[in-house]
């Protein structure tokens, strides 16, 4: 019976859009690409029985109802006007469902309604159990998003009251969307943790109401839990609302890089699926966050939102145009099969008779031939696109929070800041000495005392250049990342993350110490990559090794020396980068999942899941590979190996 639950969560309650190559049958179950064929084939075929052709017209209507509801408007008008034909009157409530669920995506309620409750009283005549259940829950999710809720729950306990169809987690699912919508996260919340929480769209369900409670722990967890289950089913559209959820909550924690990172994410998905609606909610989001840091981007995204705004308004005059169409085209085909059976009277010739079947029979496989074809190419194009957007959809991770490295970055400028201020003083002190000798008369001590303020000037000038330069790397590190390559030294850019990330251990940790070691090759040449990408890989790798080295100092094993090691070597035509540490190393058990996204060791709170998962998609685009070996107890060694050209 869990089964069923894909039905709601498919197509009532998260209103997802399914790919080009699957549809969904009566069950609300995932058919494969080649059961979706099949249906493309049975309306492309003379001769197939016409109840098989009936529901076809309704599971491809179904197919695209989110993303193209004026064809599935369309596709469930043939399917009803077909089984009025052949008196399939269970085929004809089906169509009509599917006419509802139009209206009802396009946000006519009242009208969706008028229609889902005439095939509930359709289906209690024709006493078809499971139709009278789909038909409920259409009914339900109206209500539900008119904001009729009482009605709402009324017809939602009346399809929990027919036994043996869905089981209890579908309601609980059903009454929580009604509860959260209703704006009562507290009894949402109650009924979503009785529902199926394998289910990824409960997941996001659950996320949002303890978002709305203020837990933005648990939100982010089950927003985490509900990426991989969606992604598995290909449920796009509640993929990109769990990245909307993400992103409103980092948005709250004022952190705009995060949530630039997941609203750009359920952006894309948005957008290469043609969900307006989240197309303008993220749209919105990009827009807000950009507002400080990059008004051009910020009014890009905002038209953006706009546009799908404007888009969705027109979406019911295309419908009732295309109603309108439809009616025009059955009259035409009414005109032409009587003037068709006219002429058939009288023909008197078999001959001219038996031509003219022919031909007409050579015409309706020549058009279907070619309907077959551009129905292919469609989906062998739209198939194309979404690779192409999976490959597009590189992950790219900044530092958790600027903040964990301000310490780092201070203790790194206040050395060269502490040289200035002390040779600035002791020129003052050398200025006055100058003075009184000048006064005596002694042209030689002056002209020392001037040469020492030449090379303290010298120094300041030197450590003065040096704070720069951190400076400059901070807010180069800190900038969005161009994806430009440059050369660069890899050494320099090894050592400089090595330092900010123990300095940054040190600032929030005073009892931190550790033992550094680094073995960089002396003959390497810079390669061409882009620093800013490669940096966060460092500082990934050194951060977790920093925080393994504690984990185990915190054990207080006696003559343990916290210990990192970092070492760069080439080797033929590979650079060669390791990250070395001597901490309690990765179980066995876990080592195959530390490059997924999401998985991490560390307590909730700490750590995201996404630091290794990124590292290894950055080193992948440059060309590179990345292990790891580990011993448990006694560490672990990151290696990276990039192209030296």
């Amino acid at each position: 019976m869990q089964r069923y639950l894909s039905i709601l969560l498919f197509f009532i309650f998260s209103n997802p859009v399914i790919s080009q190559h699957a549809v969904v049958d009566s069950f609300g179950q995932m058919l494969s690409p080649s059961v979706a064929d099949s249906f493309r084939q049975i309306l492309s075929q003379p001769g197939i029985e016409g109840a098989k052709r009936v529901i076809a017209f309704k599971e491809l209507s179904y197919n695209v109802l989110f993303s193209k509801p004026d064809s599935a408007m369309l596709l469930a008008q043939q399917g009803k006007q077909l089984a009025r034909e052949i008196n399939y009157p269970g085929g004809e409530v089906l169509c009509e469902a599917s006419i509802g669920s139009v209206w009802w995506i396009i946000g006519d309620y009242t009208k969706a309604n008028e229609i889902f409750f005439e095939c509930v009283e359709s289906s209690e005549h024709l006493k078809d159990t499971l139709s009278l259940v789909w038909s409920l829950a259409w009914l339900t999710s109206g209500f539900r998003d008119e904001g009729n809720f009482a009605e709402a729950l009324k017809y939602c306990i009346k399809g929990m009251a027919i036994p043996k169809i869905w089981s209890s987690t579908v309601w609980n699912t059903i009454k929580g969307s009604i509860y959260q919508a209703m704006n009562k996260p507290d009894s949402a919340l109650f009924y979503l943790l009785k529902g199926d929480l394998d289910d990824g769209y409960t997941h996001v369900l659950t996320g949002h109401a303890y978002a709305a409670l203020g837990d933005d722990v648990r939100a982010s967890e089950h927003y985490g839990k509900s990426i991989p289950l969606l992604s598995s089913d290909n449920n796009f559209k509640d993929l990109a609302y769990a990245y909307i959820g993400l992103a409103r909550l980092y948005e709250k924690r004022t952190r705009p890089d995060s949530s630039i990172y997941y609203a750009k994410k359920g952006f894309t998905i948005a957008q290469s699926a043609s969900f307006k609606k989240w197309v303008y909610e993220t749209g919105l989001i990009l827009s807000r966050a950009y507002e400080k840091v990059d008004p051009a981007e910020a009014f890009h995204y905002y038209k953006l939102a706009m546009a799908a705004k404007d888009s969705m308004f027109n979406i019911q005059k295309v419908t009732e145009a295309l109603s309108s169409r439809y009616s025009e085209q059955l009259r035409q085909k009414e005109e032409e099969t009587t003037k068709m059976n006219y002429q058939n009277k009288v023909r008197t010739y078999v001959l001219l008779a038996t031509l003219g079947f022919f031909l007409v029979l050579a015409l309706i496989l020549h058009r279907n031939n070619r309907q077959k074809q551009k129905a292919r190419a469609k989906i062998e194009k739209a198939y194309a696109d979404l690779k192409s957007t999976q490959a597009q959809l590189i992950q790219s991770e900044k530092m958790a929070s600027l903040g964990e490295l301000t310490a780092g970055i201070a203790h790194e400028i206040q050395n060269p800041l502490n040289f200035v201020n002390n040779f600035s003083d002791v020129n003052t002190e050398l200025v006055d000495e100058a003075s009184q000798e000048i006064e005596k008369g002694n042209i030689a001590e002056v002209k020392s005392i001037l040469n020492d303020i030449k090379d303290n000037e010298q120094k300041i000038n030197h450590h003065g250049k040096r704070a720069d330069s951190i400076v400059k790397g901070m807010l180069q590190h800190s900038r969005t990342s161009t994806g430009i390559k440059e050369p660069t030294d890899i050494n320099k850019l090894a050592d400089e993350y090595l330092r900010l990330s123990y300095h940054g251990f040190r600032a929030k940790d005073k009892n931190f110490n550790a033992e550094i070691k680094t073995n960089f090759g002396t003959s390497l040449e810079k390669i061409e990559i882009v620093p800013q990408e490669i940096g966060r890989v460092f500082l990934n790798l050194i951060n977790n090794a920093f925080y393994a080295v504690n984990e185990k100092a915190k054990q207080n094993i006696p003559g343990f020396t916290p210990t990192v090691t970092v070492k760069t070597n080439k080797i033929a035509d590979k650079i060669l980068i390791s990250v070395a540490d001597n901490g309690n190393g990765i179980p066995p058990k876990i080592l195959d999942k530390i490059f997924q996204p999401f998985f991490t060791t560390k307590p909730t709170g700490e750590g995201t899941g996404l630091g290794l998962s990124l590292a290894y998609d950055i080193v992948k685009t440059h060309g590179g590979e990345i292990k790891v070996e580990t011993n448990e107890r006694e560490g672990s060694t990151f290696k990276i190996e990039l192209p030296a050209t």
